[in-house]
């Protein structure tokens, strides 16, 4: 999937793309609102900020993401995949529009 932002849509990822056989889904520009992996990306900043000691260096901090990741709950991200048919939903109904996800 790939909204149409510019630096998706450059001429060297829609060759790959086309080479690999890889077709687009058809997706509004600019929809934070329907990438789940937004809400992956704020879960693990939160639990990667509560620390009180933080890294000392990129490879630490590196280290201490690859952790967290794991950590994440597995109910929260089913549940962010379950959400996405109603996600769809809400947004067609708003032609593509801002919903409250």
């Amino acid at each position: 999937m790939g909204d149409d932002a510019r630096p998706p849509r450059t001429l060297a990822v829609e060759e790959l793309l086309e080479s690999e056989d890889i077709t687009r889904m058809v997706w509004p520009a600019y929809s934070p609102d329907l990438n789940p992996i937004e809400h992956v990306w704020d879960a693990l900043g939160r639990r990667s900020a509560a620390p009180l000691q933080h890294p000392e260096n990129t490879q630490k901090l590196q280290q201490m993401l690859i952790e967290e990741w794991v950590l994440l709950p597995q109910e929260m991200l089913h549940q962010l995949v379950l959400s996405m048919r109603r996600r769809c939903e809400a947004t067609i109904a708003v032609r593509g529009g801002h919903i409250p996800y």
